[in-house]
């Protein structure tokens, strides 16, 4: 940004860099897998606690996947247009805030790895 004015409101973003892309994909593809996990967990006695997905889960297993599909695409959607917008009283971009995503889902990923590991 070259002027100060620049750097205040929401500014739109239509240009990418790769690396951020392959954050993206990255955490889509760990959202798939996490599906996968969660349907064979909960045929092994375990139970949904998101109310949402607890709700699709109720229509059907390719519902629930579909669901949890397109609610990560929607969050990665909201946070990848305005990339360049500062969030948290200006101290961090929105963009930035993917490989915390990514972080939290690898996260994810570890407990149902252990949940799978004891049922």
């Amino acid at each position: 940004m070259r002027r100060a004015a620049d750097r205040q409101g929401i500014q739109f973003v239509d240009e990418y860099s790769p690396k951020l892309m392959g954050l993206i994909i990255l955490l889509l593809i760990l959202s798939i897998i996490d599906g996968f996990m969660t349907l064979h967990l909960l045929d092994h006695g375990a139970y949904e606690l998101n109310p949402i997905m607890s709700f699709c889960l109720g229509l059907g297993p390719w519902f629930f996947l579909a669901g949890k599909f397109l609610l990560t695409c929607f969050g990665v959607i909201c946070l990848l247009v305005p990339g360049n917008s500062c969030v948290f009283g200006n101290r961090i971009q929105a963009g930035d805030i993917f490989p915390a995503m990514l972080f939290l889902y690898l996260m994810v990923m570890a407990w149902n790895s252990f949940l799978y590991v004891i049922a």
